[in-house]
C-alpha cells in the first residue's frame, strides 16, 4: 500500500484546537518527522497535526529488503502494530535480542532502547502503526562502539580503564 503525501504540512494548532474530535486523512500525513535510513516514518497524530499533548501515532513504511538505522526515541515508549508485511526488529545494546514480526503483531519498546526494524522480504513493502508516548517523534540515530554497543552520535566511547 502506497500512501500520498500533502506537502503542505499542518499549520500549528493552539491549544483549543487540542478539545475536539480530529480525523487526519492519509494525504494529510506529515513527513516532516525524524527519519533513519531505510524507512519512512510519517505522522498521522502530533502537536503540530492535531494539538496532541501527550502522544504521537503515524505510520512507518519499509520498502523490500530495507533495515533502518540503529536508534532509540529518547524518553519515548513505543508501540507498533504491524498492518502488512513481514519485518523483525532487534534490540538491545549490542542488538542481541530479535523477533520475528507479522501482520496482526503488536511490539512495545521502551524508552531508550537502541533497536533496529528491518524487512528482510525481497519483494514485498511491510507498514506498521506506530504509537508513542510523546507529541512530537524523537529519532536518536546510534553509532557503534568499539567495544560492540550503540550509543548516541554524541556519546564519547572511552576504553576502560585496566590497572
Amino acid at each position: 500500500m502506497s500512501i500520498g503525501i500533502n506537502s503542505r504540512a499542518a499549520e500549528s494548532m493552539d491549544r483549543t484546537q487540542a478539545t475536539r474530535v480530529r480525523v487526519v486523512k492519509p494525504l494529510q500525513f506529515d513527513d516532516h518527522t525524524p527519519q533513519t535510513t531505510g524507512m519512512r516514518r510519517l505522522a498521522a497524530v502530533s502537536r503540530n497535526l492535531v494539538g496532541s499533548e501527550s502522544m504521537w501515532a503515524g505510520v512507518m513504511l519499509a520498502e523490500p529488503d530495507t533495515a533502518s538505522a540503529v536508534h532509540h526515541h529518547g524518553p519515548l515508549e513505543t508501540v507498533v502494530y504491524v498492518l502488512s508485511g513481514m519485518s523483525k526488529v532487534r534490540w538491545g545494546s549490542r542488538l542481541e535480542n530479535e523477533a520475528d514480526l507479522e501482520p496482526g503483531d503488536f511490539a512495545f519498546i521502551p524508552a531508550y532502547m537502541p533497536h533496529q526494524e528491518i524487512n528482510p522480504s525481497r519483494d514485498q513493502a511491510t507498514q506498521w502503526v506506530v504509537m508513542r508516548s510523546g507529541p512530537e517523534a524523537v529519532v536518536v540515530n546510534l553509532r557503534k562502539t568499539p567495544g560492540g554497543e550503540y550509543v548516541a552520535e554524541n556519546f564519547e566511547y572511552r576504553e576502560p580503564y585496566v590497572s
